[in-house]
């Protein structure tokens, strides 16, 4: 069901904002997002991160991003490969 005046082919694009467009931007996504999960956990404990929560935040995303910048753990690769994405993914 769909509000009135609004076709299902009109709101598919709506609902696809800020959704990834192809296998490969979707594992890059997942990989940042689990890179950001890893750097908080492992930053969890350090007394950097309990004294000062907000900027232990912001250190442990500033890591995540430089990760996954500088080509990650390679678990976008491997999605892309077993999802079919592409077969040039080395050159990325």
């Amino acid at each position: 069901m769909t509000p009135e005046g609004i076709t299902p082919a009109a709101a598919a694009p709506a609902a696809a904002a800020g959704q990834p467009q192809s296998i490969e931007e979707a594992a890059q996504a997942l990989e940042g997002v689990f890179l950001s999960m890893l750097t908080d956990e492992l930053f969890k404990g350090t007394e950097a991160f309990s004294a000062s929560p907000m900027y232990g935040d912001l250190a442990t995303e500033q890591l995540a991003d430089e990760l996954g910048r500088s080509g990650g753990l390679g678990l976008a690769d491997v999605l892309i490969e077993q999802l079919g994405g592409g077969d040039d993914v080395d050159q990325r």
